[in-house]
């Protein structure tokens, strides 16, 4: 249930903390671009057998800090598939805190999650404690979201757009794809930059695929053209915007 730290180009000595199972990705979207393949439990909301229990996740990350948390700049919620769908995830994030604030006070809480459960309010508050709740938003129009992201039925953009508006600290990140789905120009790209500066997060974070993906037919967009999106990205919201690449 943790794993690293990981050395990551966005947030330093990373210490993982995966919600989700072990051996398949479960999550409420089926990116295009996933670095871990199709989604084989694709749900807004899973079933709880597919879970480990509060108390031993917290087991697991107090291990976790005990053997790295001098080596940490973060804790990470992130793993194959959408941590908010744990039913515990309030008080998993909760107790986490709590034992950063014991063990290791200066490091950071961070998430990385694809926006989909923003619409719940306990989830909202749960994503409040974080340092740098990063969320995704790769779409801003239904078709694109259904190409790209390739939703469960259940999850409705609009909640999403409204959710992000309420995190405090909001952090959104962005793959940016092309090829016969794109979401890095015409259309698509300009509703997502109007989104943005509608939703007016502290930060803007672009990329694009660096590792293998889902759909072979997925283009990277290259560094050149991410580095001129953000300049145009940042001017039309007024936010600052960072692009990575390797």
């Amino acid at each position: 249930m943790t794993y690293g730290p990981v050395r990551s180009r966005r947030l330093g000595r990373s210490l993982g903390v995966n919600l989700l199972p072990d051996d398949y990705k479960l999550c409420s979207f089926d990116c295009v671009y996933c670095q871990y393949g199709h989604t084989h439990v694709k749900s807004l909301s899973p079933e709880d057998h597919h879970f480990r229990d509060r108390d031993w996740v917290l087991r697991a990350v107090e291990m976790g800090l005990l053997m790295h948390g001098s080596d940490v700049d973060t804790i990470t919620f992130s793993g194959n598939g959408e941590p908010t769908l744990h039913p515990d995830f309030p008080a998993i994030v909760s107790g986490v805190r709590d034992l950063r604030d014991r063990m290791c006070p200066g490091v950071k809480l961070t998430i990385f999650s694809n926006s989909t459960t923003v619409h719940l309010p306990h989830i909202r508050a749960a994503l409040a404690i974080f340092d740098a709740p990063i969320m995704k938003l790769d779409a801003a129009d239904p078709g694109t979201l259904a190409r790209v992201n390739r939703p469960d039925p259940a999850v409705r953009l609009e909640h999403v757009v409204e959710g992000l508006k309420e995190i405090p600290g909001l952090i959104t990140q962005t793959v940016l794809i092309d090829g016969p789905v794109t979401n890095a120009r015409g259309d698509p790209f300009e509703a997502w930059m109007v989104t943005l500066a509608e939703i007016q997060p502290t930060r803007i974070q672009i990329y694009s695929t660096d590792r293998p993906v889902a759909e072979p037919l997925v283009r990277r967009v290259p560094p050149a053209t991410l580095r001129r999106i953000a300049q145009v990205v940042e001017r039309y919201t007024g936010r600052p915007v960072d692009a990575y690449w390797t």
